[in-house]
């Protein structure tokens, strides 16, 4: 009763603080300190929605009225999109579009439907009032793993992290995503390490896989991270004996089933959730493309952002924070590559965005299979994008500050923590961790920064706090040994 009541109080604190800063960021949002970023392709789509034609991009969006004042990148850019008529080079405009998911969409334009179309403040004032509820669900998650003064050290860490702070406050799609994902995954917790009524396991199931699908329509790379979960949740039990620090003797062991059929009717309870919510979506697709797909159609032109659009004329006018990162390894293999027409983005006219989709990825993985060395390189310049700690870019000292103090010390305990989870936090433990690292190397697979990365942080933040606290206790260990 006095823990519960000492942790409610703490929670109030993180969250004053949360509010507190939220406010702060709002004010400077306020004042236009912030991007809009990809907000505005976000914006068409959901103004598009609100007038009735649908969820697609309209042809204007191709002819920004600032690109005369503009920088060359931004004018080359809109060229090139122009030339393949495409968007990112595959959003086809003026036509019901796959490239992206809606959900994005359909939360800006609920917002615009309230406080008037294209308002962007009003957008970014939401989003900062919801994070209060993501500190909310991320300090719940990590109060499964911590208590005390480390629990309190990974609540401040929440409440303040400059990178949600600056993406709350950006109209894009990770602050509505690291809210649901985080849901998504307390509930994904509550299943494989709480032990219920059958009928409150099926509802708990039932509002998993609600949530995984919501997750998916924000951002879909959180559907692998469910797939996990699903596979993993017949096995909870024995993974719960197996790495707990209190499991019992071998024979005990032996009474608890390797595979659950209980754990198994979970599973099929989420995906079949799951699924059915997937339904409008993929019959509205094949309506388009005529066929059942829920994946967006810009897999494609990920792989050639992140791989072939290096070696090719596009990086010529790159920002200074991509230059810095890749152009070392462009002028060492630029003329040194195999099948290097592979890396230039085809000459589309009129193909569709699937079609576009299916042709940039069979190029791109080709040509990532024939250069092995180089992929792997590039691999390791996405492992320094991902977790980098500040901005490659041209931003003031204060963010390259913020990134190092709040997020640096993560990367030193971040890996001894995520092992010590998997050993001695239960099967929620193991899933974080493992979780964690496959989310991660995904992106690194594919396409990788900061934006990808944030989703993440509070769930790396508690492994990493694991990690300190071992740490210190590993260490007051060896002092007592010590002056024994």
């Amino acid at each position: 009763m006095v823990q519960r009541m000492a942790e409610a109080k703490l929670t109030r604190r993180i969250l004053l603080l949360a509010l507190v800063a939220r406010i702060l960021v709002f004010g400077a949002a306020s004042q236009g300190v912030f991007l809009i970023g990809e907000g505005r392709t976000q914006s068409n789509l959901a103004e598009n929605l609100l007038s009735g034609n649908g969820f697609m991009l309209s042809g204007s969006m191709l002819h920004p009225e600032r690109e005369a004042e503009a920088n060359p990148m931004f004018q080359k850019t809109f060229e090139f999109f122009r030339r393949v008529d495409g968007y990112y080079g595959g959003l086809r405009p003026d036509t019901p579009t796959m490239f992206l998911v809606p959900g994005y969409a359909v939360f800006m334009a609920s917002i615009y439907a309230v406080f008037g179309s294209g308002n962007f403040l009003a957008v970014r004032g939401i989003q900062l009032f919801l994070g209060l509820f993501t500190v909310l669900i991320g300090f719940r998650i990590a109060r499964r793993f911590l208590s005390g003064k480390f629990l309190a050290f990974a609540g401040i860490f929440m409440a303040l992290d400059p990178f949600e702070l600056y993406y709350e406050a950006v109209p894009a799609t990770q602050a509505l995503f690291s809210l649901i994902f985080l849901i998504s995954l307390l509930l994904s917790l509550k299943l494989l390490e709480e032990s219920h009524s059958s009928r409150s396991m099926v509802l708990i199931a039932a509002a998993t896989g609600f949530a995984w699908a919501c997750s998916f329509y924000v951002r879909p790379v959180s559907l692998p991270l469910m797939i996990w979960m699903i596979l993993l949740l017949p096995f909870a039990d024995k993974i719960r004996q197996i790495f707990s620090m209190r499991r019992k003797r071998k024979n005990s062991l032996r009474r608890t089933e390797v595979f659950s059929m209980k754990g198994f009717s979970y599973s099929l309870v989420v995906l079949a959730v799951f699924m059915l919510l997937m339904l409008p979506w993929g019959l509205r697709n094949r309506a388009i493309c005529g066929s059942f797909r829920i994946m967006p159609t810009q897999g494609g032109v990920n792989l050639w952002e992140y791989n072939g659009r290096i070696f090719t004329d596009h990086f010529e006018n790159e920002v200074k924070g991509a230059k810095l990162l890749y152009g070392g390894i462009r002028r060492e293999y630029l003329n040194n590559l195999n099948s290097p027409e592979l890396a230039e983005f085809p000459e589309f006219r009129d193909e569709s965005e699937w079609e576009r989709d299916r042709i940039l990825f069979e190029r791109n993985t080709t040509f990532m299979l024939r250069n092995p060395v180089l992929t792997l390189r590039l691999i390791s310049m996405r492992f320094i994008e991902f977790f980098k700690p500040f901005p490659l870019n041209s931003f003031s000292v204060l963010y390259t500050l913020a990134g190092l103090l709040s997020f640096f010390w993560i990367l030193f305990f971040l890996w001894g923590g995520a092992v010590r989870c998997c050993i001695s936090k239960g099967a929620g433990g193991f899933y974080i961790a493992t979780g964690v690292a496959g989310y991660a190397l995904m992106h690194l697979l594919t396409a990788s920064g900061t934006p990808h990365r944030v989703a993440i942080d509070y769930p790396m933040s508690i492994l990493a706090v694991v990690g300190v606290q071992y740490s210190l206790e590993r260490y007051q260990s060896w002092r007592a040994a010590r002056n024994a």
